[in-house]
């Protein structure tokens, strides 16, 4: 009875070990590259992480086409959030979301205003980020646009976020966007290149691990069924 309570343990310690790679992080680029086009639609998905506006509708813009006055532009395809009165008309906050994965972590961002003039009142002139981590609380960080642009032209109407470290370490199930001018909120701005690390929970062991826990186990069934002949001679 000993040596099939031993062998019930070994099983235990085996699946313990596999289910030590059920967890498994990799980078993910959202890109919106799988729109080939300009629209406006009720959600935008990329990268399996869905954008959603608190109302109203987000567009995904193909290098700042069908948009005026001119629009940010950086060569592809962009998430552009409106503002009431807009064509889309958000509202936000705008909430980055998954079903995929567990909870991910923010590494990267390029964002630029909607179009190149914040006087008209509806081209935001800074974007809070709020993340809600995983196990409750929140993090945040207010990013200035620089208001820079002249569309399909030559300069670098996008920018790349300088990240607050606490990003680092902040495991979120989810990624607001809203767009200020002033402390006036939900203003138009256009986010692209969203660089995460993310955590997928079930995958299946690795080959390998499946094969050393075999071994293990077929070790002790051996050696057990030696000492029990052991004892019976």
């Amino acid at each position: 009875m000993k040596h099939v309570t031993r062998i019930t343990r070994c099983a235990a310690l085996a699946a313990a070990l596999c289910g030590a790679s059920l967890t498994h992080a990799a980078p993910v680029l959202i890109d919106f590259s799988n729109y080939a086009a300009t629209g406006v639609h009720a959600t935008v998905s990329s990268g399996n992480f869905t954008f959603t506006p608190a109302g109203g509708t987000i567009a995904v813009s193909a290098n700042g086409a069908n948009c005026a006055p001119t629009c940010a532009a950086n060569g592809t395809t962009a998430l552009a959030v409106g503002a009431p009165g807009l064509n889309p008309p958000s509202i936000a906050p705008v909430t980055m979301t998954t079903a995929i994965y567990s909870s991910f972590r923010l590494t990267g961002l390029d964002y630029a205003e909607l179009s190149n003039n914040f006087v008209n009142n509806w081209s935001a002139s800074s974007i809070l980020l709020e993340g809600t981590l995983l196990g409750g609380g929140t993090v945040s960080q207010m990013l200035a646009i620089d208001g820079v642009n002249d569309g399909p032209g030559g300069d670098l109407d996008f920018e790349a976020a300088a990240l607050s470290a606490i990003w680092d370490s902040s495991e979120l199930v989810s990624l607001q966007f809203t767009g200020f001018i002033g402390a006036s909120a939900n203003h138009a701005f256009q986010l692209d290149s969203i660089a995460l690390d993310v955590t997928r929970e079930g995958v299946l062991p690795e080959p390998g691990s499946l094969a050393l826990a075999g071994l293990a186990l077929a070790g002790l069934a051996v050696a057990t069924a030696k000492r029990v002949r052991l004892r019976r001679i």
